[in-house]
């Protein structure tokens, strides 16, 4: 992994083999970062995504063990339990052009990916809702 500073934003270039997940939270627990908004482009060799069951209040995982282009990526980071916590949601084009798409759990980079950071200046946590089974940004009410 390799990474650019500019103020509040951030550029990631993230190497052929890098774990998204793995790298993306080692920088935001090296940088301290409370909150950010994520997004990327690249392509990947594997990925292993996630749809959220509401009825089961329980995550589907699939993985997907191809070569694919990020054609979508964006979401956030926070902190859960004092640690970073990724909220990445994901779409990825096979060679054919149809799309794979949901909860990004983890992927393996091939060749590359470029990610860009907006971290804020304060740091936003989550907490447990027992209602939906997430775990929810815990912000103000109004």
């Amino acid at each position: 992994m390799r990474y650019q500073r500019f103020c509040d934003r951030f550029i990631v270039r993230l190497e052929s083999g890098e774990s998204v997940l793995e790298e993306l939270t080692e920088l935001l627990a090296t940088e301290n970062i409370g909150f950010a908004n994520v997004s990327a482009a690249g392509a990947v060799a594997w990925v292993r995504l996630a749809y959220w069951n509401a009825q089961s209040q329980r995550y589907e995982e699939h993985e997907f063990g191809e070569q694919l282009e990020v054609v979508s990526f964006e979401g956030n980071s926070s902190l859960k339990d004092g640690k970073p916590f990724l909220h990445l949601h994901a779409v990825f084009a096979r060679q054919d052009f149809s799309t794979l798409g949901g909860h990004l759990r983890d992927a393996r980079v091939h060749p590359t990916m470029e990610i860009w950071l907006r971290a804020e200046d304060v740091p936003v946590s989550r907490i447990h809702d027992a209602t939906t089974g997430l775990d929810l940004l815990d912000l103000p009410g109004q």
